[in-house]
């Protein structure tokens, strides 16, 4: 990797002048080097402030890899085990059932809500039309007001699994049920948890689930009706209303504070001289997860990654769309957030918009950008 060119800055005005986001914030450091750092464009489309890094944004999935982090730190504790079924902590869940109505023997495992083959799918997932039409009609919508823990776990219970635990990557709601297996261990709402773990040690002050009242976010285009829809109602807690921590897609973060989570992940698992994340452990999450022949996030990623726990992975062989480097890491969130980790030179990206129409386009766009 190279140090940065203008191709970065030139694509992240083309996205702006092409009305892809309002603004974008993009940060980019090697072994604690900063090689890049723009903040580009405004915080609400209609309004005139310019957009800084103080904004905070819904990052949408990129909240998943915090909260298997987190988990892994329990297993470090020797109190969580990544191939326990999940059943036996969450009683909810004991006794899932598979699509022709038979058992799911053995159950999904902690593994499986990690590396997304639990068959806890999203409905757009989903191949087989009456599967992914009865998953479409329970509606669970984590992380939105009206749903708490027991609500989607009972969602979850009332619906057949969408593949055998283990035998197919589907993308969904297995980092939320991790979140409430995190919940359940440490006897705190996940935000609590997270906050003990990872916020404080790394210093992120302003990273939670919540949306203050009046708090000036990050927004995209009227015309983004999909992220007015999908990622407008995150974090906005009502008074009254059932509530969950989303561990799938809730957090609300700035710039610096996920750059302090990025640098653990470029470190290793370390901060500060301090080893929050064991080798061994960090190594899991790391390397690929999923059994040969078992397809991976190419739907995310384009072709040529597995998937760790909670990262997609580029392997050390094949075609891909991005130039990612062999065991470069990678996620993003539907919100229009993207993070790049290549742990071997300490380096990474990430980048801050509010842009779901064309994310996928965006942040491959990007990652050509950062090689060039």
């Amino acid at each position: 990797m190279t140090t940065m060119t203008t191709p970065v800055l030139d694509l992240l005005q083309h996205q702006l002048a092409a009305r892809h986001c309002p603004g974008a914030l993009l940060l980019v450091e090697r072994a604690g080097q900063v090689l890049a750092r723009h903040a580009l464009g405004r915080i609400h489309p209609d309004q005139p402030a310019p957009l800084h890094a103080g904004v905070r944004f819904r990052i949408a999935s990129l909240t998943k890899p915090v909260v298997t982090v987190a988990a892994l730190m329990l297993a470090d504790e020797g109190r969580l085990d990544l191939d326990a079924p999940v059943g036996e902590i969450l009683p909810a869940l004991r006794g899932l059932r598979l699509a022709d109505g038979s058992l799911a023997v053995p159950g999904p495992t902690v593994r499986d809500l990690m590396r997304h083959t639990a068959g806890l799918a999203y409905p757009q997932e989903i191949a087989h039309a009456a599967l992914r039409s009865a998953w479409t009609a329970a509606a669970l919508a984590p992380g939105r007001a009206g749903l708490d823990g027991a609500g989607l776990l009972a969602g979850l219970a009332a619906l057949p699994l969408v593949n055998a635990p283990g035998a197919a990557f589907r993308y969904g709601y297995s980092t939320d049920v991790l979140g409430l297996v995190v919940e359940a261990l440490d006897g705190v709402p996940l935000g609590g948890a997270l906050q003990r773990r990872l916020f404080g040690p790394l210093g992120m002050r302003h990273t939670s689930f919540a949306i203050g009242p009046g708090e000036q976010v990050a927004t995209a285009f009227a015309d983004d009706a999909a992220w007015h829809a999908t990622v407008a109602p995150l974090g906005q807690q009502q008074p009254g209303a059932a509530w969950m921590d989303s561990g799938g897609g809730g957090l609300v973060s700035t710039l610096d504070d996920y750059a302090a989570f990025a640098r653990l992940l470029a470190d290793g698992g370390v901060v500060g001289g301090q080893r929050l994340l064991s080798e061994r452990l960090f190594a899991e999450l790391s390397r690929n997860q999923l059994a040969d022949g078992v397809d991976g996030p190419a739907g995310y990623t384009g072709p040529g990654f597995g998937f760790g726990l909670g990262l997609a992975v580029r392997h050390d062989w094949g075609p891909a769309a991005m130039p990612c480097t062999a065991g470069e890491l990678t996620w993003s969130g539907i919100s229009g957030t993207a993070l790049f980790v290549q742990p071997r030179e300490r380096w990474f990206a990430l980048l801050m918009s509010a842009n779901m129409a064309s994310r996928m386009v965006a942040r491959m766009m990007l990652r050509r950008a950062l090689a060039a």
